[in-house]
């Protein structure tokens, strides 16, 4: 696989980032009774504390097995993104939450990344793709 100049590092962010949320996230769904002090005790819809838990576990869960997977970085960056804010704004300034900080720098450091290597298959089929020059001998 070609990850354009910067490939490594971009590899290493986005795994690195899909195996946080992934671990979180089934941690939260194994563990819910040591992270359901960390939500606030009004959620949004009326939903109980017990089930935002559940969906924001799940909701790591899926972040992270996409960016394991390379599936929609740009997307899944931006999801992410919103979702460390949300948990900015809701918990404020505590001792953990530092860490949620280092995640939202390097969500956004996967949403923000040019773009690379990602082109689809048929474009190579485009009639009005940019050809290059052919040189006669």
């Amino acid at each position: 696989m070609r990850y354009g100049r910067y490939g490594w590092s971009y590899f290493v962010l986005r795994v690195g980032l899909g195996l946080v949320f992934t671990w979180i996230g089934v941690d939260i769904l194994r563990h819910p009774d040591l992270w359901i002090g960390y939500l606030p005790s009004h959620l949004p819809l009326g939903l109980e504390r017990e089930v935002g838990l559940k969906l924001n576990g799940i909701l790591d869960v899926a972040l992270g097995l996409l960016l394991l997977a390379d599936k929609m970085p740009k997307i899944t960056a931006a999801i992410a993104v919103v979702h460390l804010v949300g948990i900015l704004v809701t918990q404020g300034i505590n001792a953990v939450i530092i860490r949620d900080v280092g995640l939202l720098g390097a969500a956004l450091a996967l949403l923000l990344w040019p773009q690379h290597r990602r082109r689809h298959r048929l474009a190579q089929y485009w009639p009005f793709r940019k050809r290059q020059p052919e040189f006669e001998e």
